[in-house]
C-alpha cells in the first residue's frame, strides 16, 4: 500500500438532517476517518440510539459544544474533548458540534442500527 492524500473535495456526504457526515476514502479497511457535524440530536428520538455491531470508535470535538450519550453514561463535550466508543455500546450525540471519528474497522452501514431504549 502507497501513502496517498486526501482533501475535503474527496470525501462523500451523508445527509442525516441533525447530523452531517463527511466521509474520507481510505486504502484499507482496517480503519475510517470521517468528519461529522451535529445540530440537534441524532438519532431525533429521545428512546432512539445507534448500535454500531463491528465498528469501534474515538471521538474528537473540534468545534462547539454538545453531548454524547454512551450507554448509561452522559458526557458533556467541547473542543479539545476525546469519547471513546466501544463495540456493541448504545451511542447518541446532543447538540451544535462537529467532530472527527476514527473508526476500527471501517464503518459500513449494515453493521450499524437505531434500536429504541
Amino acid at each position: 500500500m502507497k501513502p496517498k492524500k486526501y482533501a475535503f473535495k474527496h470525501t462523500r456526504k451523508v445527509d442525516l438532517k441533525t447530523k452531517i457526515i463527511h466521509k474520507y476514502p481510505t486504502p484499507t479497511r482496517t480503519l475510517e476517518l470521517s468528519h461529522m457535524i451535529v445540530n440537534g440530536r441524532h438519532p431525533e428520538k429521545k428512546n432512539e440510539w445507534v448500535l454500531e455491531h463491528d465498528c469501534q470508535f474515538v471521538m474528537y470535538v473540534t468545534k462547539g459544544k454538545g453531548k454524547v450519550y454512551v450507554d448509561d453514561e452522559t458526557f458533556e463535550v467541547e473542543e479539545g474533548d476525546v469519547v471513546f466508543v466501544p463495540t456493541e455500546t448504545l451511542f447518541a450525540v446532543e447538540g451544535k458540534f462537529e467532530y472527527i471519528t476514527v473508526d476500527s474497522p471501517a464503518w459500513y452501514p449494515e453493521q450499524a442500527e437505531i434500536v429504541e431504549r
